[in-house]
This record gives structure tokens, C-alpha cells and sequence, in this order.
């Protein structure tokens, strides 16, 4: 009877771990680029990516708040312990509150959460990009 909860138990925990998708490399060299990465100054003025800067310091402080958060966030996950599934739930949210601000920032915003994918080596959003920035995936269509 113990062994049967036993593999009862292991198989509920393989179902629920089977969710969570890939894990994502998360070792030193990925914590060393999120701290370097959260060390440096967000929505100021990038003529490369035609962004003007923040409209004012209150702005600018409240946006690179909420990218660097998700920087927190990513740090504070174990080694090797973070699943995809976690990535794009973090960065969601983000987004969800970049959507409170202008255009500019949510667009500047979503160019620093393609600067986190490339840290992971992530290479597409498959469409998460365009849904959170215009509610649908305008290459589906």
C-alpha cells in the first residue's frame, strides 16, 4: 500500500512539473547579466530604438521600476530552477502594468523584455510580445 502512494505521489508530481514546460539555464553567468543589466539606467533617451526618454523623472523611475522588479524577480529564482512557464508569467505581468503608461513605454518596455529573453537565449516570444502590446498577434492574422 505505501509503495502504491508512493508512485501515486510521484506521478502527480511529474503531471504537475510536465505544466511547467523547460527549465531555463539560470546559473551565475545568467544572475551576473541581470545584474548588470538592472545596474543600468532604463527609458532614458535611445535614439537607436527612435525613444524620445521618459516625459518626466516620475515616469521614468515608476517604468524602470517595474523592469527591474522583473529583474528581482528572475534573481530571486534558485539555479537551474526556473521554468518557462515562470519566465513568461513574470514578464507578463510586467507588461499588464506597462500598459498603464504611455505608448512609448510600453514599447520601450517590451524592447527591455526582449533584452531578458536574449540573456536567456530566448530567441521568440511566439507572439506574447505582440498580445500584450496590441491585444492580438498581428502576424496570425
Amino acid at each position: 500500500m505505501k509503495l502504491i502512494i508512493i508512485l501515486l505521489v510521484c506521478l502527480i508530481i511529474q503531471g504537475c512539473n510536465k505544466d511547467e514546460g523547460k527549465f531555463l539555464p539560470n546559473g551565475i553567468d545568467i544572475k551576473e547579466a541581470l545584474v548588470n543589466f538592472k545596474s543600468q539606467k532604463k527609458f532614458v533617451e535611445d535614439l537607436s530604438e527612435l525613444y524620445p526618454g521618459a516625459p518626466d523623472e516620475q515616469t521614468r523611475l515608476q517604468a524602470e521600476s517595474i523592469i527591474n522588479d522583473v529583474v528581482d524577480e528572475l534573481l530571486a529564482s534558485k539555479d537551474n530552477n526556473l521554468s518557462e512557464k515562470e519566465f513568461w508569467t513574470i514578464l507578463k505581468s510586467a507588461a499588464m502594468q506597462l500598459q498603464t503608461m504611455d505608448s512609448e513605454e510600453m514599447d520601450q518596455g517590451l524592447y527591455y523584455i526582449e533584452k531578458l529573453m536574449d540573456i536567456y537565449g530566448i530567441e521568440s516570444s511566439d507572439g506574447r510580445l505582440n498580445e500584450w502590446r496590441y491585444g492580438f498577434d498581428p502576424s496570425s492574422h
